[in-house]
């Protein structure tokens, strides 16, 4: 079992994945963040320990997703919305902004009712988005995950991967971003549509 601690206290490398047991979250000072660092086996068995023993059936990506209704454009919402369902929040956010995004990230994504924040330090290769999201499904017990993203290129990269039978993939298109078409999505919806589905 792995000891949760207060986020300064969290040895973070780009080589890891920073996680938040957003049940445990009271404040800065909580002790509920772990870096979770290894093989993407590794990885993806710890993480799928969370998810599972959380009963997470569904992870939206931050940006873009469930950023939409958490803040008012750059600004963390102090009342957000709450959510339907067990959900974890999955956001990349690089080294140099993790200590002044993640804080309210985790406090924002609590008061709204997520259970799980998962932040990658990389966005794509070793560490990054896919790669995590590939090392988790491979080890989830559930039937499938459904994953909320508006990335098409990173719904195109885990539903062509070969644990792509334990996710359906939902492609949130942003606007303005209408011409970037995933071609592998299960579905595709707007922001609106995305909201009206996972709000209470």
């Amino acid at each position: 079992m792995s000891t949760l601690l207060p986020l300064p206290d969290v040895q973070v490398t780009n080589s890891c994945v920073v996680v938040c047991d957003l049940r445990q979250f009271g404040g800065p000072d909580s002790p509920c963040w772990e870096s979770i660092k290894g093989t993407q086996d590794e990885v993806g068995r710890r993480l799928a320990f969370l998810i599972d023993s959380m009963g997470i059936n569904r992870i939206d990506d931050f940006g873009g997703v469930c950023k939409t209704f958490l803040c008012d454009g750059e600004e963390y919402k102090q009342s957000p919305p709450k959510i339907t369902g067990d959900a974890g929040v999955f956001s990349f956010t690089p080294k140099n902004k993790l200590l002044a995004e993640s804080q309210q990230m985790a406090r924002v994504s609590q008061l709204s009712g997520y259970k799980l924040l998962i932040l990658t330090l990389q966005k794509h290769d070793k560490f990054g988005k896919v790669w995590v999201l590939c090392g988790l499904l491979r080890h989830v017990t559930g039937p499938f995950l459904t994953y909320f993203e508006d990335t098409n290129t990173v719904v195109d990269e885990i539903k062509g991967a070969p644990e792509s039978s334990k996710v359906i993939a939902v492609h949130v298109q942003s606007p303005g971003f209408e011409d970037h078409v995933s071609n592998l999505a299960d579905r595709v919806v707007t922001q609106a549509q995305y909201q009206k589905e996972v709000l209470q």
